[in-house]
């Protein structure tokens, strides 16, 4: 390759650890606009500063409306760790690809900087409101040229959403309507209705994201069914006790407290789903467990109406989804559940739609509910992202 040909990465700065990818254009002209991962890959867990903690996130949004950021050295230097394995991967795939040039993209959670350069609210870790900065300034030391500055930091999310529509084997590309629940250290929530994609904070009026809503059992649905909670949760089922094993692995074998704790997973996975379908289709439903900020969701919406073709679970879950062995508790009880909500709710459009007939019962169809088959759906989308903002995206790149 020649060095001088910029390399498109995508980077999907996690809570835990950065993924960095090069993607590339797909020569197919029967799928235009269409990505697929290259071989080239890196990753980095963050390092942890042993006196780190982050700062409540009460404390971090007031400081935030009050036009502040106080960061601590102990932080500072977190963010130093953050930046750090993020632009060692960058690197890395650069070398692996034999080029001293880069097209970046780069989605991180958290909120950001007025500018979206920077992260100024995040749930687990550092707040860098330099991070661009301080990034490009690493790649450029390191020896990597940028062939644009790197647009924004984009939401981590979203970027899942945009992999799904942009990736030759993504899931959003073939229906107008769908909904994207990536379970990872987090809940990443996509959505793509009426053929576009529909970022959640510009739907904020009316759908809330998964860690904001808290479900039937109390917790929010980050809280329960997120990958980290699946492990958390049944760690402290077993205690000293029990294996110190992944639930889903634990259930396969027939371990009571897994097999438990794996079909409630399903039932709340389910909750969820139906309240997707219900909210987009119907406006925000009258549950008051689901809290004062819930209640106050506009539920009128310009997408009302709309029945969604398909629920796109990523990331750990949509792999224990799609295992013969060790995502069949976690679909039956969902099907089950989801079937029995949707005959339940009275809408004929939406159990004519996510319904289907059989001698002996109503079933969820299988296209309805389909596991992920991007391995690194956020960094493509954020490599995507990056071509889009660079105005290459549909001249054939």
């Amino acid at each position: 390759m020649d060095q001088n040909a910029p390399v498109l990465i995508g980077v999907d700065g996690g809570a835990s650890e950065v993924k960095a990818h090069a993607v590339a254009c797909c020569d197919d002209l029967s799928r235009p606009c269409a990505f697929v991962l290259r071989p080239e890959k890196a990753s980095r867990v963050y390092a942890r500063d042993p006196g780190f903690a982050p700062l409540p996130v009460a404390e971090q949004i007031a400081q935030h409306r009050s036009g502040r950021c106080d960061i601590s050295p102990v932080e500072r230097q977190q963010g130093e760790l953050w930046l750090q394995a993020a632009a060692d991967a960058i690197c890395d795939v650069a070398r692996q690809c034999g080029s001293r040039r880069a097209l970046i993209g780069i989605g991180v959670p958290g909120l950001k900087t007025a500018d979206a350069r920077g992260i100024c609210v995040i749930n687990n870790g550092p707040r860098i409101p330099d991070y661009l900065d301080e990034l490009e300034r690493r790649l450029a030391a390191a020896g990597l040229e940028l062939a644009a500055p790197i647009a924004e930091l984009g939401s981590d999310a979203d970027y899942c959403g945009l992999g799904e529509e942009y990736a030759v084997d993504g899931l959003f590309r073939d229906v107008q309507n769908a909904y994207y629940l990536g379970c990872g250290t987090g809940i990443a929530d996509a959505l793509k209705l009426g053929g576009r994609l529909v970022p959640f904070d510009q739907a904020k009026s009316w759908i809330l994201k998964s860690w904001q809503i808290p479900s039937a059992l109390g917790p929010t649905f980050e809280q329960l069914i997120s990958a980290a909670a699946l492990n958390r949760v049944y760690a402290a089922l077993v205690g000293d006790s029990g294996p110190a094993a992944y639930p889903e692995r634990a259930a396969a074998a027939g371990e009571p407290r897994a097999c438990l704790w794996m079909a409630t997973v399903g039932l709340v996975l389910a909750e969820l789903i139906f309240e997707r379908l219900w909210t987009i289709k119907n406006g925000r439903a009258q549950v008051a467990h689901r809290g004062e900020n819930y209640l106050q969701l506009n539920p009128e919406h310009e997408f009302r109406g709309t029945v969604l073709q398909r629920v796109v679970i990523g990331q750990r879950l949509g792999q224990i989804w799609a295992d013969p062995v060790f995502g069949d508790i976690l679909r039956c009880k969902l099907e089950v559940a989801l079937a029995a909500r949707l005959i339940e709710c009275g809408d004929a459009d939406l159990m004519s739609a996510c319904l289907m007939a059989t001698p002996q019962f109503r079933i969820v169809p299988p296209h309805l509910v389909r596991a992920s088959r991007l391995r690194a759906a956020p960094a493509l989308g954020a490599a995507v992202a990056a071509l889009r903002a660079s105005g290459e995206l549909g001249k054939g790149t």
